[in-house]
């Protein structure tokens, strides 16, 4: 998952956002096949190059038993890719029942077949694969057969000549936005590379069951509020040329949204999770507790950063990724030399992330009403 998360951000050469942020409905299709086409095509790079490397992967990542789960990189690179381009059409279009069931979907799926599976395969890794296959095969197909049946896509020939001209009006994406993604998968993973490094596949155990927990709160809630923000606010910006008062109050109803998990991890953390998962998992809550209000800064503003899209400020964008990839790279290989607890370093770490994030905040806030000097910089 964290090789699929990182490496996935290729798929589409960032170009995803020109779907919702095209003001016209043929350059919003130019912009569909285009990500579908780069998608595709990517997925089966991926699997050539599984194929041939599959064993040095392995051995790289000191993992040999995970060579032959290697091969479904690709296929979750396309449905998750393929599902991320519709979902973005989806909002384009104000389709958010279609995008309520695809999220309820996404979450459901994948622990229920992980867990049946491995209820029926007890002692087998295959559930939690196979879990996370179907988990983003199926509501991909959903949400496809669910907007063809409202939305006319064309055919895929009928765009073929725009394709390359409008790559290359929105070469900035791929020069600036893609980096910035790259960075950004790869520093959210880095903890996984981190701990797996230099204390075992225990504690990245643990770890995960925090972060999936604590993420839960952001994947039914703030993406649902994200998708509403992102569509009404480049509405209002390209017509108004502000959407500060959107912002405002989408920034209040996340604010107050995720003061209930902060106050729940902070107070009962431990004891929650090693009643749920059993007392093995007591140090899980712990971690928890020191990552809520990272957890918590994510839910607010991840949502509202949209705004370094809308107003085309993807070189800022850029330097803050590679800003974030650099301290947080430098806090982990020092305090682990220095062999610090697991549970203080990842509070280093979260308390670092949080202040970046309040600097995006206050960016994100500045560029709601747009500057005389927006185009010469775009």
């Amino acid at each position: 998952m964290a090789i699929t998360g990182v490496v996935g951000v290729f798929s589409t050469m960032q170009y995803l956002q020109t779907i919702l942020l095209e003001k016209e409905a043929k350059n919003a299709l130019t912009a569909l096949w285009l990500n579908r086409l780069l998608n595709t095509g990517f997925a089966l790079v991926i699997a050539l190059v599984i194929l041939i490397f599959h064993n040095h992967i392995a051995f790289w990542l000191k993992n040999p038993a995970i060579h032959r789960w290697l091969w479904l990189i690709p296929v979750s690179i396309f449905f998750s890719g393929q599902n991320e381009i519709l979902r973005v059409w989806a909002n384009r279009c104000q389709e958010y029942n279609i995008l309520t069931l695809n999220g309820i979907l996404t979450s459901i799926l994948i622990p229920v077949f992980s867990i049946s599976l491995g209820l029926l395969y007890r002692g087998n890794d295959l559930g939690l694969f196979v879990g996370l296959v179907i988990g983003q095969c199926a509501p991909a197909l959903i949400l496809f057969f669910s907007l063809r049946r409202k939305h006319d896509f064309g055919q895929l020939k009928e765009h073929t000549h725009k394709l390359i001209p409008f790559a290359k009006s929105n070469k900035m994406f791929p020069i600036y936005s893609l980096p910035s993604e790259f960075v950004n998968r790869f520093t959210n993973q880095l903890p996984v590379f981190m701990l797996n490094q230099y204390a075992g596949a225990g504690a990245v155990g643990v770890y995960n069951l925090a972060v999936r927990m604590l993420g839960l709160p952001i994947q039914f809630i703030g993406n649902a509020i994200s998708t509403v923000f992102q569509q009404r606010a480049a509405k209002d910006y390209k017509e108004t040329g502000s959407c500060r008062n959107i912002f405002l109050k989408t920034f209040k109803t996340l604010g107050v949204i995720s003061l209930v998990p902060v106050i729940i991890i902070l107070s009962f953390g431990p004891t929650l999770f090693s009643t749920i998962f059993g007392a093995e998992w007591y140090d899980a809550g712990r971690y928890a507790q020191v990552l809520i209000l990272l957890f918590a800064g994510k839910l607010i503003v991840s949502p509202l950063s949209y705004m370094f899209y809308i107003s085309k400020k993807l070189k800022e964008d850029f330097y803050w990724h590679i800003w974030m990839l650099v301290s947080n790279s430098a806090l982990f290989l020092i305090l682990f030399r220095l062999d610090w607890d697991v549970r203080n370093i990842l509070l280093i770490y979260a308390v670092n992330y949080t202040l970046i994030y309040l600097i995006y905040l206050f960016r994100s806030y500045q560029f709601t009403i747009r500057s005389s000097d927006t185009l010469e910089t775009q």
